[in-house]
């Protein structure tokens, strides 16, 4: 591992920063002053950063990446700073204010966000190459027919997008109850579940995820969470 990628993990420290606390020589490995942010460290290295207690006290390297699951609420948007609205950071505690959100919801839908303090988790769960579904309750405002279910397979093309779920399921537990359906997705681009049924004619009128590979929201409260370490 690379002492940037070391110290931007556990102590946040940008690279600009770090490139000037090793010009002035202030950064050591095993009593020996570093030159470049790309030295090379491993388990069990001393490194030292001279300052006011002399040695910043460090995570161990070999300390598991963490997730966690939050039930994000409707009314806040999923970004580290909005001049329009409140973000989802206003719920969370101190520690977790430099964590990495896994994806969006938008402002007006609401359930299962995950968030972790490894950056690389974040393209693992991302990118469609890993294969990671995401699951959502929709409620539509009128009936879904078989056409349009079987479209929201094969695919609805909106604007330069082809939008489509791996599923689209009657929501057992709320039949009979509105038309609350249970939508999978394996892909996903912005407002991905909105547009595809506003193209084919329906509107959404709530959206909860429910499931992010496997992760579930369970009973998890409303805007509460819960911090997993990611071998669980």
């Amino acid at each position: 591992m690379r002492l940037l990628e070391y110290l931007q993990k556990t102590n946040g420290i940008p690279r600009r920063t770090l490139t000037l606390l090793i010009k002035e020589g202030k950064i050591s490995v095993n009593g020996e002053k570093v030159e470049s942010y790309t030295t090379e460290i491993k388990e069990g290295d001393t490194i030292k950063i001279q300052g006011k207690n002399d040695e910043a006290k460090l995570k161990p390297l070999d300390k598991p990446a963490q997730i966690l699951l939050f039930n994000k609420p409707k009314g806040y948007v999923v970004s580290k700073a909005d001049p329009h609205c409140q973000t989802i950071y206003k719920l969370l505690p101190f520690e977790y204010q430099k964590w990495y959100y896994i994806g969006r919801l938008d402002k007006e839908s609401h359930g299962l966000l995950l968030m972790t303090d490894d950056p690389k988790l974040v393209h693992e769960f991302e990118h469609p190459s890993f294969g990671i579904q995401k699951e959502y309750v929709v409620e539509l405002d009128r009936q879904l027919w078989p056409k349009a279910k079987a479209e929201c397979i094969t695919g609805v093309k909106e604007g330069d997008d082809m939008l489509k779920a791996v599923k689209v399921l009657a929501n057992k537990f709320r039949r009979g109850k509105w038309f609350f359906y249970n939508v999978i997705l394996a892909e996903w681009k912005n407002r991905h579940i909105r547009r595809m049924f506003k193209k084919l004619g329906y509107n959404v009128t709530d959206l909860q995820r429910i499931r992010e590979g496997k992760y579930t929201l369970g009973n998890l409260k409303n805007a509460h969470w819960k911090l997993v370490k990611v071998q669980e």
